[in-house]
């Protein structure tokens, strides 16, 4: 074998090679570990939308009222504007969701005010007629 060439004796005897496999080794193990981790985590944990959750145990003491007008932006509930904030949940009385264009003249609602606002709303049960 010429010189700088490695054979299999080579591989087993050379310090330097024998520590670049133990790392190749141990990331190859790492990376194994994270895939398998993500694999059972995806598989495990059950899809959830805010149609799956039941309805805020609070939900009793929302305020509840009729929309009586619509703007671009905002919305009056009895008479008082609002609007809804970015992140806004709108059920209907099953709990599946629904879309802001769901909000019409004359619908009862049941709804939450965001924490922190005096005129943003986070979650809203729209009580539609069946």
């Amino acid at each position: 074998m010429a010189k700088g060439q490695f054979g299999m004796s080579d591989w087993v005897t050379n310090p330097q090679r024998k520590k670049s496999g133990r790392i190749l080794m141990r990331w190859r193990g790492v990376a194994t570990g994270c895939l398998v981790v993500a694999a059972v985590v995806f598989i495990a944990a059950p899809s959830s939308s805010h149609a799956d959750e039941p309805f805020p145990a609070a939900m009793a003491s929302y305020p509840m009222g009729k929309i009586t007008s619509i703007h671009e932006t905002t919305f009056q509930i009895d008479g008082r504007t609002v609007g809804l904030a970015p992140e806004a949940v709108l059920v209907d009385r099953h709990g599946d969701p629904l879309p802001p264009a769901a909000l019409r003249v004359d619908i009862d609602v049941k709804y939450h005010i965001q924490k922190g606002t005096t005129d943003k709303i986070d979650w809203m049960l729209l009580i539609l007629p069946e």
